[in-house]
């Protein structure tokens, strides 16, 4: 009998142990791996997907009087960047998410005011209503209108108009007085409106919009800047004592002594593969160090970097000088000439694809038969999904709740 109850013992031990080790649906995440589908309603980026994956989504392309407001639906994997381009990782569930959108009165008025010494191109968009004035500064090479001509810098004009923000923008002096070689900058070695021209025309041009009833001094201000412009941000945005200052593509390093000594919140928006020869990748890390450093002295500070993204079909149509259709048959094109990988990354940057059409035209002719205004928006997109060395309007709402709220990051 013992060696019965003894069997009998041992059996129901070996049951309790196959049950409990044995694995369920519920815990097995072989089983949670799906495939899920994204659903994309008035945008891009509708899929199958695994548990895990990376996902982007894009919002669809905006006209000169809209601009995207947020995503709503299942966003709660979203991690709070609510842009037009966002990313995301698939969780073990369907997701679906609408683009919604906004009327923007955009314009801009375009005169010569004088500065300093010398009449300045100034393009502006004020209203009695402003709660705050944000200036544009453009890179070492452009002007003025590099703001109003290219498609991501009118994004975030859009975004400040419909946030509330008036804008002014003008020109390095070196540009006006086509000085400086081929790449024209802003001066902040000296951080003195007596003797430094851009810091003074910025004071003259102010004011004449101040007296014309435009604006007004009470305002608070800001800036923001690309390149060359983003480190003239943060000299400007320290010397005047701006609310905030946000620096695109710089480190810091070119603002003479005003990061060292600012009291100012600086944003630094980063490009994760930046190939620029005097920012590049070290200076990302750079920008990154020093937004630590300001944070370390009680000043407020944050930084984001925008990542590679697949390329999608109607990319190049966000410029309605290209449309829909002419945008995916650029994209078929480009894929057909093995420039994509699997996922629809573009290696390299735009570089690679005017290499390719140079030595194969034959094989572009949707590509070579652009017009230089749809070659240059071609390039602008490609250098965004590359993240190469350029103004990108992925982060917009992010920096807009920087100018709000520069603390609350």
């Amino acid at each position: 009998m013992k060696s019965i109850a003894s069997i009998l013992v041992i059996c129901l031990f070996t049951l309790i142990f196959i049950v409990s080790c044995t694995p369920t649906t519920v815990n097995n995440p072989l089983a949670n791996s799906g495939p899920y589908t994204v659903t994309v309603n008035n945008g891009y980026g509708s899929a199958t997907y695994t548990t895990g994956d990376t996902v982007h989504i894009w919002s669809r392309e905006c006209n000169n009087s809209q601009t995207f407001t947020k995503w709503s639906g299942d966003t709660a994997s979203f991690a709070g960047k609510n842009e037009w381009h966002t990313w995301f990782i698939m969780p073990a569930q369907n997701v679906t998410v609408t683009a919604g959108f906004q009327f923007v009165n955009y314009s801009m008025i375009h005169e010569k005011i004088m500065g300093k010494n010398i009449l300045k191109n100034v393009y502006y968009n004020l209203s009695p209503t402003n709660k705050g004035i944000v200036y544009l500064f453009h890179g070492a090479g452009g002007s003025a209108s590099y703001w109003v001509d290219n498609y991501e810098p009118v994004a975030m004009i859009k975004d400040l108009i419909a946030n509330g923000f008036g804008v002014i923008i003008t020109e390095a002096e070196e540009v006006s007085l086509q000085s400086g070689g081929s790449t024209p900058r802003w001066n902040t070695a000296s951080l003195d409106s007596n003797t430094n021209a851009d810091f003074a025309n910025l004071i003259a041009i102010t004011d004449t919009l101040c007296n014309r009833g435009l604006t007004n001094h009470s305002l608070s201000r800001y800036s923001i800047g690309q390149s060359n412009g983003g480190s003239a941000s943060i000299a400007f945005s320290s010397y005047f004592g701006f609310k905030a200052g946000v620096a695109y593509c710089a480190a810091g390093g070119a603002a003479g002594s005003a990061l060292s000594a600012t009291n100012t919140p600086i944003l630094f928006c980063l490009e994760q593969l930046d190939n620029n020869s005097l920012m590049g990748q070290a200076g990302d890390a750079n920008a990154i160090a020093n937004s630590g450093t300001l944070k370390s002295k009680g000043i407020c500070s944050a930084y984001f970097t925008n990542i590679l993204s697949p390329l999608y079909p109607e990319r190049f149509a966000r410029n309605n000088v290209i449309s829909v259709a002419l945008s995916q048959q650029i994209f078929a094109e480009i894929k057909a000439n093995n420039l994509l990988d699997s996922k629809n990354h573009f290696s390299g940057y735009y570089s690679r694809l005017t290499a390719a059409v140079k030595a194969n035209p034959q094989g572009f002719p949707i590509t070579a038969a652009l017009n230089a205004a749809q070659l240059n928006v071609l390039y602008e997109q490609l250098n965004c999904v590359t993240t190469a060395h350029q103004f990108f309007s992925d982060h917009n709402i992010n920096t807009i709740k920087f100018l709000n709220s520069p603390c609350s990051f």
